[in-house]
């Protein structure tokens, strides 16, 4: 019998008991839900497992329904700090211990991630869905939110291709005192992490960012030999959108006619890159407008 099979005795086991043991406790987090959140207490939503099987996953509902007349759209509106409680504990995961009852997900394994990445991610991050998806991971106890997206899935393949009992122990323990500090919850104290847009790792040009200054954040765009190419910022242009912008930098005095040429083909291939980039940016950041002048 193979560790897959072990894993998955294992994981009916655990969450058996866990149901068993946390029931009061899922009782009395559910009755809050109801008093800050209203109903419905679970909140379902299509994530990706194994194979890139879509499934059902259930979580405490953290967000208060959406009321435009309020000015509760955005999920920062709607988040509340019984909420932000909930998720920095990891206390609304609970309800997903069924979803690793009926298969869905293991104990351990790449946390679920919603449908809306599968045709974002490369060859070598789809290796993630190799194993069932899981409540805590490897990426979850080496930083949890505080890593960037390629980093997590990084680690998410890497845990694939070293899955084994003893790994799994190692990390079940570290997500106990992860959670316990609540640690690496956001690189902003929060519960939360930018959306997933694509990858940003190029051969080409790299972003380097900037110490950031109130809500602006800013990176300086090089290519791999150092040559600057440009400046991109993400900005507040009112008190709910935000926008992305790129300024190339100022076009180099004017190169020899031998070279023109292959400078010409280099900054279309880098140039194109950048775009790649920015709108990948765009996509995580949620913004609402972009401004690329190449």
């Amino acid at each position: 019998m193979g560790y897959v099979q072990v894993k998955r005795g294992l994981d009916v086991v655990g969450a058996v008991l866990a149901l068993l043991l946390l029931s009061p406790v899922m009782a009395v987090i559910a009755l809050l839900v109801l008093i800050f959140h209203g109903a419905p207490v679970i909140f379902v939503q299509q994530r990706v497992t194994q194979g890139e099987r879509i499934f059902r996953l259930r979580k405490f509902r953290s967000m208060r329904a959406a009321d435009p007349e309020r000015g509760r759209v955005s999920d920062e509106d709607r988040l509340t700090a019984f909420g932000r409680l909930l998720r920095s504990t990891s206390l609304d995961e609970l309800p997903s211990l069924w979803n690793i009852l009926v298969g869905d997900m293991s104990v351990i394994g790449p946390r679920p991630l919603t449908t809306d990445y599968l045709c974002l991610y490369t060859e070598q991050q789809a290796r993630r869905h190799d194993v069932r998806a899981g409540l805590s991971g490897l990426s979850q106890v080496s930083g949890r939110n505080c890593l960037d997206w390629d980093d997590k899935f990084d680690l998410d393949v890497r845990y694939v291709e070293t899955m084994s009992l003893a790994l799994d122990l190692r990390i079940l323990l570290r997500t106990v005192t992860t959670v316990l500090r609540r640690q690496g919850v956001t690189k902003d104290h929060e519960a939360t992490s930018d959306s997933y847009g694509g990858t940003l790792r190029s051969d080409l040009v790299f972003f380097r960012q900037a110490p950031a200054v109130g809500p602006v954040r800013s990176w300086s765009v090089e290519t791999a030999g150092g040559r600057p190419v440009g400046r991109c910022q993400t900005l507040a242009v009112s008190e709910r959108a935000r926008m992305i912008r790129f300024d190339p930098a100022p076009a180099p005095a004017t190169a020899p006619d031998f070279t023109a040429r292959s400078h010409a083909t280099t900054d279309a291939a880098v140039f194109a890159e950048v775009l790649r980039l920015v709108v990948n940016r765009v996509r995580s950041a949620n913004a609402d407008f972009a401004v690329c002048s190449l």
